[in-house]
Formats: C-alpha cells, structure tokens, sequence
C-alpha cells in the first residue's frame, strides 16, 4: 500500500508539472516532440558543412566564381549531405537557374519534397560578406519554422535558441539568408552588417545558427 501510494504521489506530481509547464492544452507538449525532428534536420546541414568545412578546395563565402561555394545548393552538388538531401536539392523544382543560386533545403522528415511541398521548415546557407579572418568569420544555417509548426514557431525558436546557446550564436532578428552578422577577435558576435532586417522577432520562427566550432574554412572542390 505504501508503495501504491508513492506511485500515485510521483503520477499525479508529474501530471501536474505537465499541465503547469506546458499549460494543459498539449499544444507545447507536441511541439516538444516537433523540436527533435527539426534538430534532426538541422544537424543533417550542419554535419555536410562542417565535412565541407574541414577539407581545402574551395571557400564557403559570397561569389560566384569557380572556388567558392555559396549555396546549399553547392554543398548538394559536391555530396556532402545524405544522398536523399543532396538529391530533393539539386532536383528542387524551384532550382530552375542551374547555377548553384538555389538555397532552400526543405525538411524531408516534415513535409518537404522537391517537387512543389515547401515543407515545415527550410534551411539555408548564410555565408561571410567577406572570408579574411578564418579565426572568426563563419558560415550560418538560416532557418524558417513555417508551414505545421507556424503556430508553435515562437515557443519552437525560444527552445531551440535555450538548447543551442552553449555551442552556437543564434541571430534571432535575422528573416532571410542575406541577414548576416560578423565576429570580433574572440569569435563572439561583434555586430549586424549593413543591411540586417529590422523586423525580426524573438518569436517569428525565423533564426540564423552561428556553430561556434565552424569557423569559415576550405572546402572540397
């Protein structure tokens, strides 16, 4: 009996520290499950680029020219994600220049495809305006929450920001990929270029990762 009554205490305790943290509804509560499967995804990019990251070729900055890389699109074509994403990549319908230019990963594991399904949430490259400190300039992922997780994407970001604040610098004002933001000499984050939108929101479900272990380097040609 005075086990069953430990039970029911511990039940009941946690019962009510669901309802009290996610406020009874179950809205947060999935949204719990929602922000592993987006970690998932973001991890699949950061883990392609920081392969890139690692080799000597060619530079993940702006450009164009033959020894840059400056699209998710660019790293899809040399293979550094798994083949499933380099191929919803490079056969995108939305990729209709055929010059590396396309920068839209869409989640497969949620909802995104490379026909015409924009998915929950794209990820995108965000290059260095200029590569001339490798000690501190580094690549970004941005993201956008959209789509299912539209109506979680503040809660979603806030999470995500709390969970990734000891190994990266997230730049929560940023709404697009062409948002950057540069170093100072200790890799902490100095200032917005030239540029950075001014309507981003803690809670729009738009963000860029700044790994603190990827700095810009040289990639595979």
């Amino acid at each position: 009996m005075p086990q069953l009554i430990a039970m029911i205490i511990i039940v009941v305790g946690a019962m009510i520290y669901m309802f009290q943290t996610f406020g009874g509804t179950g809205d947060k509560i999935e949204a719990v499950a929602q922000k592993s499967v987006i970690l998932t995804e973001i991890n699949n990019i950061k883990d392609g680029m920081n392969l890139a990251n690692k080799t000597n070729s060619l530079e993940i900055t702006t450009g164009t020219a033959a020894n840059r890389a400056h699209t998710i699109e660019g790293l899809a074509d040399l293979e550094y994600f798994d083949k499933f994403i380099n191929t919803q990549i490079t056969t995108s319908a939305a990729n209709t220049t055929g010059n590396e230019n396309f920068n839209i990963y869409k989640g497969i594991s949620l909802g995104g495809d490379a026909t015409t399904a924009a998915g929950s949430v794209e990820i995108s490259l965000v290059v260095p305006t200029v590569n001339t400190n490798l000690n501190t300039d580094r690549p970004g992922l941005f993201v956008k929450l959209q789509g299912d997780l539209a109506d979680n994407a503040g809660f979603l970001e806030t999470q995500l920001a709390t969970d990734l604040a000891s190994i990266a610098y997230l730049d929560r004002n940023a709404t697009a990929d062409t948002d950057r933001v540069v170093f100072d000499s200790d890799g902490e984050f100095s200032a917005q270029v030239t540029g950075h939108s001014t309507t981003g929101t803690d809670t729009d479900g738009m963000f860029t990762i700044y790994y603190k272990d990827l700095q810009s380097g040289k990639i595979k040609e």
